[in-house]
């Protein structure tokens, strides 16, 4: 073991390699078959590694709380989206929402499955959800990790502050709600059934990565 507070001890415990970093990551939304997607990857500004979340489940007995196990539950997620000059993504998402939420005088469009030959992946699925892929890479390129929402669609489009005085590129926030999320080795996800088969028995897991070649 060596001497405490040596930094040659803290680097070789576990930052040998000099730690993940939160610059290193794609976020795409790999849904081929959606209506609606984000059309530039490299627009999105900033997200997260979804949380993984157990709601305790309160149970009293003599006077006292008892916490057991509850549900998983999976916390809205938030990405950060560059506005471009033509409005494409924001366009995209705002469609998308008035897709779910109908028409003006109530009425809704119900949402159509998607033709599992066209999209030539087994199955089918509302074309009123979507998929999104968190991948993180290391520092030499590799896609270590990805992270993979099912059942997503966005619940929330921010404003976008307008002033003379501002002379910065437009960004904007856009907020979703899914059913689970899986994590897995990266090239796997990137080729795996895009249309959300995955087994929710599994979801929010932790299964062992392999580095991308």
């Amino acid at each position: 073991m060596g001497t405490p507070f040596s930094i040659n001890s803290f680097r070789s415990a576990g930052l040998s390699s000099g730690g993940a970093r939160p610059s290193l990551f794609e976020i795409s939304w790999t849904d081929t078959g959606a209506k609606y997607t984000m059309s530039d990857t490299m627009l999105v500004k900033a997200g997260s590694i979804p949380a993984a979340n157990i709601a305790p489940l309160a149970v009293n007995y003599g006077g006292r709380a008892y916490k057991l196990q509850g549900f998983r539950t999976f916390d809205v997620w938030t990405v950060t989206v560059l506005q471009d000059e033509d409005f494409t993504n924001r366009m995209n998402i705002v469609n998308w929402m008035q897709r779910i939420s109908g028409k003006m005088d109530g009425t809704r469009e119900k949402g159509k499955k998607k033709d599992s030959t066209s999209d030539a992946v087994p199955g089918t699925k509302w074309d009123h959800d979507g998929t999104a892929l968190v991948t993180q890479f290391g520092k030499d390129g590799a896609a270590n990790h990805t992270y993979k929402f099912y059942n997503l669609w966005p619940t929330e489009l921010a404003e976008i502050p307008l002033s003379w005085d501002s002379d910065v590129i437009e960004e904007y926030t856009i907020s979703f709600a899914y059913d689970y999320w899986t994590h897995g080795d990266a090239v796997k996800e990137k080729t795996a059934d895009i249309l959300g088969t995955g087994n929710p028995a599994t979801a929010g897991g932790a299964t062992a990565p392999t580095s991308a070649s």
